[in-house]
Formats: structure tokens, C-alpha cells, sequence
């Protein structure tokens, strides 16, 4: 299955709006306008069997839902404003699950300053939920593509323990909420993606929206959650492969005009964001991964690396393993 062939066929056969700004792809969150006002909105539906979103910590789960759901506002520089929910309970105890979960959501958009209008409730075998987002834009709207001839490229917070929570059923990560950051960034940013298919997929993402741009990124510079170190060091996987996975790592990439990065490093908070590699216009576009700062830049591999599109969770570990390999050997 090509997950990007199948949405431009769906989207194929709506019209869209002329009040919509993004094209398709372009942007974490969609923008549109309703008289002279800009907004975002973007809805994400979540499950434990596909994103790995465990429920161990029911609370902690409720803040993880809001905050992946807010990601794709944040990553669009939008702030966030209304949200509306489908929440699907499970059948056992589920009068504890949505008590504590409505906590961890509740205590997510009060720290985003983001208010809940309404939504759905059922019950089933397992949970599932619908989050859905409204933001408004106090800057002008940041797109996943970009005009300039170069930027260099910040991630936010560590990587891995997303996929750390796909893969390990005993493992719960707990995501970061990006909105203040954004606030005093913007004005330094040209481009920008929340990691919510994970750091590999993200960069992937970003080449395809910027055909003629060449990504090197330096796996080295990358911050691993701690977490994710012990896991690698008791286990002898490679830190790297983690960045290959697809589970939602729900930090940030942006990219910071070169003239600006001085002004963006000043507005940032110690080891808020990390530079992590560059995007420039080139005659060989593509992704390129870099060891080490001095070792040489290799390609990306072309192909999809999703659990969806292997026979079971080992192949798929097994492949993020050959590539890893393949790239950092």
C-alpha cells in the first residue's frame, strides 16, 4: 500500500476549497479562512493496536492523546484555541478508564490554553479516540515547504521513545506540548513538521514536499531520549534504528534561516531544540544521513518502513535493522 497514492485518489474526488491556503501535503494542519480570519484545524483518531499508545498510566494517556493531537497546530504555528472529541471506551471498567483518562486530557488543554466545545462517547472491546484541533495564527502560517535556498535544520526535546512505546508494551513515553516554543520561535522559522510517523518518515516527508531540496541530517547530532539509551544498551540495538521506526515521536523539525539562527538559539530554552542537519537547493535532492558531523553523507533507502505493510512486528524490526545497518555500517 502507497499511503500517499491512496490519499491523493481520495482527495482526487472532492473540490476543495478556494478559502483553503495549503496544498495538499503542505502542511501539518489545514488552513483555511472564514472572512478576513485565518485558522487551523486537523483531527487525528488514535488506538493502542496501531499507534502503540499504551494505557498503562490511564492519566498519562489522556495528556498523550491532547498533546499528538495538538502536534500537527503547533507545527503549523498555530495556536491552539477549541477542540472536540470522539471517545471510544472500553466496555470493561470503563467508568476508572474515562475518569481518569478526562483528567490527563483536561490537565493537556489547560496547560495549552485550549478548550474543549464537545464530542462523542461510545464504548467497545478496546478504546479509541478522535481528537480534533482549532487554532488561530498570531504570525503568518508555517508550511512543510519552503522557497529558501538553504535552512538549517532544529529538532526539539529526544527521539526514540515513541517507538520505544510501539515496540515495548511495558514502555509509556510521554509527549512534550510544543506551543510555547513555537510562540517565540516563529519569526526565525521557514518550514516546519511534527515527527508524528517518526524522525525518518518526517525527513522523508519533507524532501517529497520539496522536490528540488537535499536533506543531510547528521544521526549523531540526534538527541536519544534516555529512556531509549538504557533500552539500546541492554538490548545491543542500534540508537539509530529508532529513528527509522513509524511510531509518533510527536517532537518537532524546524528550519531556521541561516541570517536568523543566532536570534532563534537566543529565544530558545536550554536544550529545547537541537541542530540536527540542513536543507538547501541542490542538483542531487534527496535525504542523506551523515554518521558522524565528519563522516561522508549517504542516501536515503527508497522504500516504506511501516508495520502496516510487514507480515508481523518482527519483519519490521528486522527491516529497520537492515537499513540501519545498511546506512550507518
Amino acid at each position: 500500500m502507497d499511503e500517499f497514492k491512496a490519499i491523493r485518489a481520495m482527495a482526487a474526488a472532492f473540490e476543495r476549497s478556494p478559502a483553503q491556503h495549503n496544498a495538499l501535503f503542505e502542511s501539518d494542519a489545514e488552513i483555511f479562512s472564514i472572512g478576513a480570519t485565518r485558522l487551523a484545524i486537523t483531527t487525528d483518531e488514535f488506538c493502542e493496536e496501531e499507534d502503540g499508545f499504551r494505557s498503562t498510566n490511564i492519566e498519562k494517556l489522556g495528556w498523550n492523546l491532547v498533546a499528538a493531537t495538538l502536534s500537527d497546530l503547533a507545527a503549523a504555528g498555530a495556536d491552539p484555541a477549541f477542540f472536540l472529541q470522539v471517545l471510544g471506551l472500553p466496555e470493561r471498567d470503563f467508568e476508572h478508564f474515562a475518569s481518569e483518562l478526562t483528567r490527563g486530557i483536561n490537565s493537556a488543554l489547560k496547560a495549552s490554553g485550549c478548550y474543549l466545545l464537545g464530542g462523542d462517547t461510545s464504548c467497545g472491546e478496546h478504546w479509541r479516540y478522535v481528537g480534533t484541533a482549532i487554532g488561530t495564527f498570531s504570525n503568518e502560517p508555517l508550511l512543510r515547504s519552503t522557497d529558501a535556498e538553504r535552512l538549517i535544520l532544529y529538532a526539539t526535546g529526544s527521539f526514540g521513545d515513541g517507538n520505544l512505546s510501539a515496540l515495548n508494551p511495558a514502555y509509556q513515553a510521554k509527549f512534550e506540548l510544543h506551543h510555547d516554543f513555537m510562540r517565540r520561535v516563529r519569526p526565525f522559522l521557514g518550514l516546519g513538521m511534527d515527527s508524528s510517523d517518526g524522525l525518518r518518515n518526517t525527513l522523508a516527508t519533507l524532501c517529497m514536499v520539496n522536490p528540488s531540496a537535499k536533506i543531510t541530517v547528521n544521526a549523531d547530532a540526534v538527541p536519544v531520549h534516555p529512556d531509549v539509551a538504557a533500552f539500546c544498551h541492554s538490548t545491543g540495538m542500534p540508537q539509530q534504528g529508532f529513528f527509522f521506526g513509524s511510531g509518533g515521536e510527536y517532537e518537532l523539525i524546524v528550519g531556521v534561516y541561516p541570517d536568523q539562527r543566532e536570534a532563534f538559539e537566543k529565544a530558545c530554552q536550554s536544550c529545547e531544540a537541537t541542530c540536527i542537519g540542513s536543507l538547501e537547493k541542490s542538483e542531487q535532492p534527496g535525504l542523506f544521513w551523515q554518521k558522524t558531523a565528519e563522516s561522508p553523507a549517504k542516501p536515503d533507502i527508497p522504500l516504506q518502513i511501516d508495520p502496516r505493510f510487514h507480515k508481523d512486528r518482527q519483519a519490521y524490526v528486522d527491516e529497520i535493522l537492515k537499513v540501519t545497518q545498511s546506512i550507518f555500517s
